[in-house]
């Protein structure tokens, strides 16, 4: 009687653990989630900008160009569109502050950023246009 009161316990106690463990591996974790790209992107493009604004104060308009040749070599490479695109990313910020100073240079980062500028610094809602089918007129 003894031996299989303490078999009966250990068998209690073996089922007992067991579903415990199996309730265990039924629990749900969230995944983590890291920004880390939001974070290295602005990083790397502060590190662009930097690096051009110190290259055109040392070196002049060649300097910048230089840094913005580096930047889009992979672009330089291909094919004639994007190599267009390419040149007027390098060159149109040199040709602005060439004619009209550091507020043509401004000005022309400010054309080339208004999309960004209108969604993050312009205060309001900013509806996006959707195209929707016009209703036909009923004649009577």
């Amino acid at each position: 009687m003894r031996f299989s009161g303490i078999l009966a316990a250990a068998l209690l106690s073996l089922a007992l653990s067991g579903s415990s463990a199996a309730a265990a591996t039924r629990t749900h974790h969230r995944r983590v989630v890291h920004h880390h790209h939001l974070r290295h992107s602005l990083i790397h493009k502060g590190g662009w900008t930097g690096a051009g604004l110190a290259a055109g104060h040392f070196a002049g308009p060649a300097g910048s160009a230089s840094v913005g040749a580096v930047k889009y070599r992979q672009d330089l490479k291909r094919n004639w569109h994007t190599r267009r695109r390419a040149m007027v990313k390098i060159g149109a910020p040199i040709a602005a502050g060439a004619i009209a100073g550091p507020p043509g240079v401004v000005g022309y980062e400010a054309y080339d950023h208004r999309h960004w500028i209108k969604r993050h610094l312009v205060p309001g809602k900013h509806h996006h246009r959707r195209h929707v089918v016009r209703r036909q007129r009923r004649r009577r």
